[in-house]
């Protein structure tokens, strides 16, 4: 089953959404990303493996990389999503 990211911080408007794609290519999962309303990122990671999501989700909010990002993710809530796998940034 795929999970379901919500990214809390400074996440809109500071290239958010292909910070996470990048990260995603890196990992070699599929997914999405959209902004929504109430100024939160999600992400849908087409993966059940939760090692795999931990380790995203590391390198999402310390950027060993050095990915080009100018927020700050703050926190993460994951959840089971069921649903299709769509956004507005697919990766």
């Amino acid at each position: 089953m795929a999970k379901k990211l919500i990214l809390h911080g400074r996440v809109q408007g500071v290239f958010c959404r292909a910070y996470c794609s990048q990260y995603a290519r890196e990992r070699r999962i599929r997914g999405t990303a959209s902004n929504l309303s109430d100024g939160t990122v999600r992400v849908i990671l087409n993966t059940d493996d939760m090692e795999l999501v931990n380790r995203f989700i590391a390198d999402i909010t310390t950027n060993p990389q050095g990915f080009t990002f100018y927020g700050r993710i703050v926190s993460v809530d994951v959840a089971d999503h069921s649903g299709p796998i769509s956004g507005d940034y697919q990766f």
